[in-house]
């Protein structure tokens, strides 16, 4: 009887051991983000890298994104999408960053991104609209 109450123990806080994580680094979602200027998708280059910043814990966007950010990820050259890896169950607000060649100018926004638990090992394809 000892063993099943220990078994029971461990696997209650194992539980909740993961359950109770935060948001933020350290897990195994991906989100594949593809900026988006009028539906044309912006590519990095080896001038203008696409820059996604991300926000833990927020569903709204914080008052400077470029600065308030707890981490942040930059596009590969060529790329369609950036890649941010790692993250563990929660909500986020994502703010990208691009440049569009069609009009010449640096592009934005962001939108708030909830990882749900049971995606937590899953990528996730996150279109941006980004405007001037």
């Amino acid at each position: 009887m000892k063993k099943y109450s220990t078994l029971l123990a461990l696997a209650t806080l194992a539980f909740f051991a993961d359950s109770c994580t935060k948001e933020g680094l350290g897990g195994e979602a991906v989100l594949a983000v593809t900026l988006k200027h009028h539906s044309a998708v912006i590519y990095s280059t080896a001038t203008h890298r696409d820059t996604v910043y991300v926000k833990f814990n927020t569903k709204e966007a914080p008052a400077n994104p470029t600065k308030e950010y707890d981490a942040i990820f930059v596009g590969e050259v060529g790329e369609d999408h950036v890649h941010i890896e790692g993250l563990k169950h929660g909500d986020y607000y994502i703010y990208g960053a691009g440049f569009d060649p069609a009009v010449n100018e640096r592009v934005i926004g962001g939108l708030p991104v909830k990882i749900k638990r049971k995606d937590r090992k899953a990528e996730q394809d996150i279109s941006l609209a980004v405007t001037e």
